[in-house]
């Protein structure tokens, strides 16, 4: 048995393929024991086009979602979530934020300013910036995410590495600084395998920062951030075997923005 996959998205978003039953059913033929759907919460014009559903998409989102949480009881734990870009666009209604039909909301940084650093027809913005600078970027984007208080759970940790850029400084200062503040909020970070699909060819987060998870006490979740269905399990027995050798014994559920332990 897989205890979780809390990184699903579905077609809404524009560039995810299958149904949501693919996924479930998927999710079920591996053993998956939670499955958590966090799709794309909406951005703004010309951002938003194939990469995020749009503002009039999120309740039939949620409705569907719901209503696949009762067709499957018994045989699926379903859960409902959303990926929400950080810093905020105001396209995602802030009553999104309190409303207890959603599970849990991954807060993500896929933009420094305007640029969508993780996508690939853009990747050559690299080549014309410090890659310190972008690092220190990213990390401070992060950190003001932290403080926010408005999410439940830290996505791809360190998705800055996602084409193989590594900084030539130490930022583990950041990091550390980071994971700290994320201990005291009781925060979770998600285990993310996508990563080991990227040219990058490992998970989020690195072994490096992954130790540091662990001396903090930081709950953590596991995703495999899929687009399709047949990634629905995608590393998962990876992750477990990782998780367990450095000492985690249990990963997080979320109910209605509550958190719970999953034992391993």
């Amino acid at each position: 048995m897989l205890p979780e996959n809390y990184h699903c998205h579905t077609h809404l978003c524009g560039h995810a393929t299958g149904t949501v039953d693919d996924y479930i059913l998927t999710a079920i033929k591996s053993g998956i024991s939670e499955l958590g759907f966090s799709d794309h919460a909406p951005i703004p014009l010309p951002f938003r086009e194939g990469i995020t559903m749009d503002p009039g998409t999120v309740e039939h989102y949620i409705g569907l979602i719901t209503e696949k949480k009762g067709e499957y009881s018994g045989r699926l734990q379903i859960r409902l979530g959303f990926e929400v870009d950080y810093p905020l666009w105001g396209e995602f209604d802030e009553g999104y934020f309190e409303d207890r039909r959603i599970d849990y909301l991954i807060g993500s940084c896929h933009f420094i300013d305007e640029w969508p650093f993780d996508h690939p027809a853009f990747v050559n913005e690299f080549d014309k910036r410090d890659i310190d600078e972008v690092y220190s970027d990213y990390y401070s984007i992060l950190e003001t995410l932290v403080d926010s208080g408005l999410f439940d759970i830290v996505g791809h940790f360190d998705l800055v590495k996602k084409f193989g850029h590594r900084p030539k400084k130490d930022h583990g200062a950041a990091v550390e600084r980071i994971v700290k503040k994320i201990s005291r909020k009781n925060m979770s970070v998600e285990i993310n395998t996508s990563g080991l699909l990227k040219p990058v060819g490992e998970m989020y987060p690195s072994h490096d920062i992954f130790k540091i998870f662990f001396e903090n006490n930081v709950p953590i979740t596991l995703g495999t951030d899929c687009h399709s269905p047949e990634l629905v399990d995608y590393g998962l027995q990876d992750a477990v075997r990782m998780i367990k050798k450095a000492g985690y014994v249990k990963v997080s559920g979320y109910s209605s923005r509550k958190r719970y332990d999953i034992a391993l």
